[in-house]
């Protein structure tokens, strides 16, 4: 299957190895008109006669069978609209726009059903494994999303936060927030700490973002007898029963410490998540029924992010 590949930021290697990895043949690469940047990601990966000098627009005017769009996400609804046009499928980056308008627009595109929606965390084994443990359990659960970030900013909630919301919903379905409390900059251009409950039928969810904190994205589920932790993404550890121990010389206390039932790590030699995804995109553009995000599901991510971030 021939590609266009239009992206030449950092993760555009991690796309375009996996690409060839399901064999993928890249047609054309571009971006910006002129770019040096994507001359020399092409010339990395040996497409220089691929590259398109004339930019993105260049790109959608060769004979491909899908697209991949993966650019700052300031230029990717213009990108993917132009895409749309020519009836192709595509896979875009997430989150595709920080504005809900954009999306608005988008569910009303005639070819909407040939967007694939690039939320890899949703490919880790770790989270399809966990997400079978929650779909067989009767009773639900108490479930904490823990969302630290270098970074602070509205921006970079949408951008990056956005893995753990989607992550939830993938595992636990679509959830209403009951009560939020969030903390902005003194100029209030800025959001540092949220701290939301949230639930659904099944599951009581409690979400706390906060930037500048010494901490690792994690989704802790408890359910039945047996906690299920995602910390970090890439590991899911279940643990059962308590070990205690006796104070000693060197702990003058008694601890209670989980004993580890079973545990998993994503092992892979692409990005985490990336061989998958691309795995089922191909299914995708084949016409095959597979387990992918699609512009609705990607809308509803994006609006419990601004409901978390809104005043």
């Amino acid at each position: 299957m021939k590609i266009g590949f239009i992206g030449s930021g950092d993760i555009s290697r991690f796309h375009i190895d996996a690409l060839i990895n399901n064999q993928f043949e890249i047609e054309a690469i571009g971006t910006r008109l002129n770019s040096l940047r994507c001359l020399q990601l092409a010339e990395s990966v040996n497409l220089v006669d691929k590259y398109c000098s004339n930019g993105w627009e260049e790109v959608l005017t060769k004979d491909v069978d899908a697209f991949c769009i993966c650019v700052d996400i300031s230029k990717t609804p213009k990108i993917l609209n132009n895409v749309l046009k020519i009836g192709k499928p595509v896979l875009v980056e997430k989150p595709i726009s920080f504005h809900l308008n954009d999306f608005e627009d988008l569910t009303k595109d005639p070819m909407k059903d040939k967007i694939f929606v690039g939320y890899n965390r949703r490919y880790y084994e770790t989270v399809k494994t966990l997400k079978g443990f929650c779909e067989n359990s009767i009773e639900g659960g108490t479930v904490f999303a823990n969302i630290p970030d270098s970074i602070t900013g509205y921006k970079q909630f949408l951008s990056n936060g956005c893995h753990v919301i989607d992550t939830l919903r993938y595992l636990l379905g679509d959830f209403e927030i009951l009560k939020k409390v969030v903390r902005h900059s003194k100029d209030q251009a800025n959001v540092f700490a949220i701290s939301a409950l949230c639930n659904n039928e099944k599951w009581s969810i409690l979400i706390n973002a906060q930037s500048k904190i010494p901490s690792n994205f994690s989704i802790t589920v408890n359910m039945e007898d047996l906690v299920y932790e995602l910390k970090p993404l890439e590991k899911l550890t279940i643990y059962k029963g308590i070990e205690v121990i006796e104070p000693n010389l060197e702990e003058p206390i008694r601890r209670y410490i989980p004993k580890i039932n079973n545990s998993f790590t994503e092992l892979n030699s692409f990005k985490p998540g990336f061989d998958c995804m691309y795995k089922n995109f191909g299914k995708f553009v084949r016409n095959n029924l597979v387990d992918f995000c699609d512009i609705n599901d990607a809308r509803k991510t994006v609006e419990i992010c601004w409901e978390l971030i809104s005043k």
